[in-house]
């Protein structure tokens, strides 16, 4: 079975999004099926094939600069990355009737969905659509004029458009699932594959690791997009109080995205913080290797609550000690006191609490906690059976084809 993934994008993007694509492809190719990649204009880098991790992605930029990122656009850029969906259109009809794939898979957002709804049309192809969040709603907290708002309203009935008349919607959690059918989506439509770990990769990155002793060492860190909604300027402010009770504790911040200059910023003020910026995807081994405690100290809102991070499940398969904020999203994956520890989101003297407790943790406390969080990740969150999960829908919907 041939499987064609369409990404608005892929690696050498760090963010969640781009991660996840990855996964998926690298776990259906290691279970037997066929997986091709086309990625959109907004990649970086020009028209070529690459070969990555034993999948074939074909790019379809139409210009060197990358152009996905979380700055502010206005009314007349939108329009003109927008137009840019017809060459890409083409380019992705061409690609249909060369590889002749049995199903088109499309992720989020719309740029690809709607040509992909096309082309499933036309060649007679079921379509499934990827969604891991209401990508809108990550902006909630930042002043809006009226003709943002419209533009976003705008662009999220596109998304909904897309998803009414896909074959299958694939949601990443349950939280984004009810949201998706209060907005109108058929209950039936919507599956759920939740995020998962490449623990194929992962196992062979971590053998590559130095071997360091990391018995009396108390690193705090944070891997990931920069983002307002992740929390990190309060992450910040509580190791403050958090490095004046144990001066030889350090936060390490790994990561870029549209709050880089202010957490930079913020961490050259602060004694005991280091901030490493953009890391490659293929040296995040590295950068985990350097954490004790991996911090995801998300704010609450409407987004958090939906979206399941990947970032608690990959420290949990690197054996590191976990700690998160009690959003929905994260308490999906962190059972407290039991693979990992949650606190109050939003409240300081929590996330203090928090983490001096776990500083507090003795060695074979701390072993303990890392052995459930591998555990869970090895029995419960693995790539491998969500490969399956997919497998399962495209057989179902070849079948109600034929």
């Amino acid at each position: 079975m041939k499987i064609l993934h369409i990404l608005y994008q892929s690696l050498p993007q760090i963010s969640g999004s781009s991660i996840r694509s990855r996964d998926i492809l690298m776990s259906q190719k290691e279970i037997g099926l066929d997986v091709i990649a086309v990625t959109s204009p907004f990649q970086n880098g020009t028209d070529k094939v690459e070969f990555i991790d034993g999948i074939t992605y074909i790019r379809t930029s139409i210009h060197n600069e990358n152009t996905i990122s979380d700055s502010p656009k206005g009314l007349f850029k939108r329009i003109s990355r927008f137009l840019k969906i017809i060459p890409f259109s083409i380019k992705l009809k061409r690609l249909i009737i060369s590889e002749k794939p049995q199903i088109l898979h499309a992720h989020a957002m719309f740029f690809c969905g709607l040509p992909a709804i096309y082309y499933g049309w036309k060649f007679k192809k079921p379509v499934v659509y990827e969604v891991r969040s209401l990508w809108m709603l990550s902006k909630a907290n930042l002043k809006k004029n009226r003709l943002k708002i419209l533009v976003e309203k705008l662009l999220f009935q596109i998304e909904l458009f897309v998803m009414k008349k896909v074959s299958v919607v694939i949601a990443i959690n349950d939280n984004l699932k009810e949201e998706l059918v209060l907005n109108g989506i058929s209950r039936d439509k919507i599956k759920v594959i939740k995020n998962a770990v490449n623990v194929t990769l992962i196992d062979r990155l971590k053998s590559n690791n130095i071997i360091v002793n990391t018995q009396n060492r108390k690193n705090f860190g944070y891997i990931g997009t920069l983002t307002p909604h992740e929390g990190i300027d309060f992450l910040i402010e509580a190791f403050k109080k958090v490095h004046s009770a144990y001066p030889e504790t350090k936060l390490l911040i790994y990561g870029s995205g549209i709050e880089s200059s202010s957490i930079k910023k913020l961490a050259s003020e602060v004694k005991g913080v280091t901030f490493f910026g953009s890391i490659d995807p293929n040296e995040v081994n590295q950068a985990f290797s350097s954490i004790d405690i991996i911090v995801n100290p998300r704010y609450k809102n409407k987004l958090t609550d939906s979206v399941t991070p990947l970032k608690p499940l990959e420290a949990m398969a690197y054996e590191k000690l976990v700690i998160g904020s009690d959003v929905g999203g994260i308490k999906e994956l962190i059972s407290h006191n039991e693979n990992g520890f949650l606190f109050k989101a939003g409240d300081k003297k929590s996330l203090v609490e928090t983490m001096i407790n776990v500083i507090k943790l003795g060695d074979k406390q701390k072993e303990l906690f890392k052995s459930k969080g591998l555990n869970y990740v090895n029995t419960e969150k693995s790539w491998i059976t969500n490969a399956i999960k997919y497998q399962n829908i495209y057989n179902s919907l070849l079948s109600a084809r034929n």
